[in-house]
């Protein structure tokens, strides 16, 4: 198939046209904006009536340059399309001024870059007159060697003179002054020595170039204690070269940094693929060890470490649940999925989940993950929770939770919420209530809130949608092992 010219009424192709040029669109990741302003410039429309984008295959002929030649100078009238059929109702190009304009502004510019060499050359060289010796033996087959402290003095110049006509000699030169030059010391010129400071530099070796404490919080949020603990449950294996603790530490840092695969390759010398196998490796481990970290405990638990905050008025408070704000994942690969995650509120698409924790701040309760498009009643009535409470059981939760009303009171069990607006305002009972709840469900915000530093949590890309479940599983567990959020 021949290719066309992609201007609306241009039909010259390749078989047609003798002189005429074909021109594909810009696709280097640094001509992006070139590219656009192509696009702009040829103002063609698709079939839907949006801005036309080209296609690897699509061309545009040389006739639509000024100069029949497109230029790769940015000043050129010829580095961008601009003439068209009179289909599109443009203002009509004067290429004599175009051209005009351009031949000024490049000899411009080579005029500055005149001067700029001959103002170089202008600059001013200072002529030392060198000292004179006031003889000269000639002596065959003599060596020159004079040691010389510069230190503190000026240094000094001769210029000795031999007739061309004699073969092999040398010369030898008493000068006077070097009496007065001072003994020689050790001293040394640092600007031709090597930087001292760059070869003590130390590359990184992952586990072993942590010194302290702090360095490891830095990359992974977690003590040497809740690292060891991990360690623990990673088995050794005969067929990877990344150390154990290498292995958990890139774990850790996609975890906590949410960084690519390529970057943390970087960061330990090895290619990308490596570091996808360990980091699905190490999930699986982890997670297959670590079911029991998010457990729901029994009452008398509950109430024998209930913080003081709750004691006066909700004494038999269970739990705080709520569901996680969205999180953004990239567009599913099915239609069916794209329905299920798409949520109007974020206006992305995304999963949520539903979490409760204890009144001192453990999560106790963790639902597998649903699609955005979800609400909160359904998935609180569908991932089993409801079937966790007990008779007498206090269950704290937002305005988002009306229709589990009746699953908790079937269950013989108490909602808490704050209480809706009816005619208008709120009474003075209402506003206290609503205050009182206030001030004990901002716990699982704060819980929320520490699962917003866990970077792989910023986005859910594609590749990890299957196992986004088991991510939510230990983004949990590591908030879990952290210090808790209710001191008392």
């Amino acid at each position: 198939m021949s290719k066309i010219c992609c201007v609306v009424n241009c039909s010259n192709t390749y078989k047609n046209t003798t002189n005429v040029k074909f021109y594909n669109f810009p696709n280097k990741p640094y001509q992006s904006e070139l590219k656009k302003q192509w696009i702009y410039a040829v103002k063609r429309l698709d079939n839907n009536g949006q801005l036309w984008y080209p296609k690897p295959h699509s061309v545009i002929c040389s006739e639509h340059f000024v100069g029949n030649k497109r230029s790769n100078d940015s000043n050129s009238p010829s580095y961008i399309p601009s003439l068209f059929p009179e289909v599109y109702k443009k203002k009509q190009v004067n290429i004599k001024q175009l051209s005009d304009r351009y031949i000024r502004t490049s000899n411009r510019q080579d005029k500055k870059l005149k001067m700029m060499i001959n103002d170089d050359k202008s600059s001013e060289v200072e002529i030392i007159e060198p000292l004179q010796c006031e003889s000269l033996n000639c002596v065959s087959n003599v060596g020159i060697q004079v040691m010389f402290d510069f230190n503190n003095t000026n240094p000094f110049k001769f210029e000795c003179e031999f007739n061309k006509l004699n073969n092999d000699v040398g010369t030898q030169a008493n000068i006077p002054l070097l009496n007065n030059i001072s003994k020689i010391s050790n001293t040394k010129d640092i600007a031709c020595g090597p930087n001292v400071s760059c070869l003590n530099m130390n590359s990184f070796l992952g586990y072993h170039s942590i010194t302290n404490e702090s360095q490891l919080k830095d990359l992974t949020s977690t003590t040497f204690k809740v690292f060891n603990l991990l360690l623990s449950f990673i088995s050794d294996s005969c067929y990877s070269t990344v150390s154990k603790e290498n292995r958990l530490m890139i774990f850790l840092i996609k975890i906590i940094l949410g960084i690519s695969y390529s970057a943390i390759g970087v960061l330990f010398n090895i290619n990308r693929t490596t570091v996808s196998r360990i980091f699905y490796s190490v999930l699986n481990s982890l997670v297959s060890k670590t079911k029991h970290f998010i457990f729901w405990p029994n009452k008398k638990s509950i109430l024998d470490t209930l913080p003081r905050a709750f004691k006066q008025n909700y004494p038999n408070c269970r739990c705080i649940i709520d569901c996680t704000e969205n999180i953004k994942t990239e567009q599913p690969s099915t239609v069916e999925q794209r329905v299920n995650m798409y949520s109007r509120y974020k206006n992305a698409y995304t999963v949520k989940t539903l979490v409760a924790i204890t009144p001192s701040g453990l999560i106790s309760f963790l639902s597998k993950c649903y699609g955005g498009r979800a609400s909160d009643t359904f998935i609180t009535n569908d991932c089993g929770f409801l079937s966790k409470l007990e008779k007498g059981d206090e269950v704290l939760a937002d305005k988002g939770f009306p229709g589990i009303k009746v699953s908790c009171e079937n269950k013989n069990s108490i909602l808490i919420m704050p209480p809706f607006l009816h005619n208008g305002r709120f009474s003075e009972n209402e506003v206290v209530e609503t205050y009182n709840i206030a001030s004990v469900r901002i716990h699982i915000e704060r819980v929320f809130a520490k699962l917003k530093t866990l970077g792989i949590l910023n986005k859910i890309t594609i590749d990890l949608l299957p196992q986004v479940d088991d991510i939510m599983h230990i983004c949990c567990v590591l908030i879990n092992l952290q210090n808790p959020i209710i001191k008392d």
